[in-house]
């Protein structure tokens, strides 16, 4: 119905009649959408998590994926848990550390400004 672009062999009560049966469709649609996405809501909610195996093992390979089992110390290879913490702790500590080299100036940049009237407009009391 909708794939005729042409309105005007209708008459003024055949285009308002198309009109209307174009919205009807298009809110038939979005019924039916509503429908479709709360059955799937419903049913997700119904299953739930089911433990599955699938499940069991995407969980497993994410624990097994993400374990830190050792670091390098000075070239070796350690696994104790108090070294591995330090190491951590030290590289973290060390990559977040306030740095105190050289920092970028901004002195000479200049930047986009309101006048103190615009401004005084923007801070001032709404009515």
């Amino acid at each position: 119905m909708d794939t005729r672009d042409d309105e005007s062999e209708l008459d003024e009560q055949g285009c308002e009649k198309r009109r209307f049966l174009l919205a009807e469709q298009n809110k038939n649609f979005f019924k039916k959408e509503t429908i479709l996405h709360q059955k799937a809501h419903q049913k997700l909610m119904k299953q739930g998590n089911l433990n599955t195996r699938f499940f069991q093992s995407v969980i497993k390979w994410r624990r097994d994926r993400n374990v830190l089992n050792g670091v390098f110390d000075n070239g070796q290879w350690c696994e104790d848990k108090e070294v591995v913490k330090d190491k951590i702790r030290d590289f973290f500590k060390a990559r977040f550390d306030k740095y105190e080299g050289i920092l970028v100036r901004l002195d000479n940049v200049s930047f986009n400004s309101i006048s103190d009237e615009d401004n005084n407009m923007l801070v001032g009391v709404f009515f």
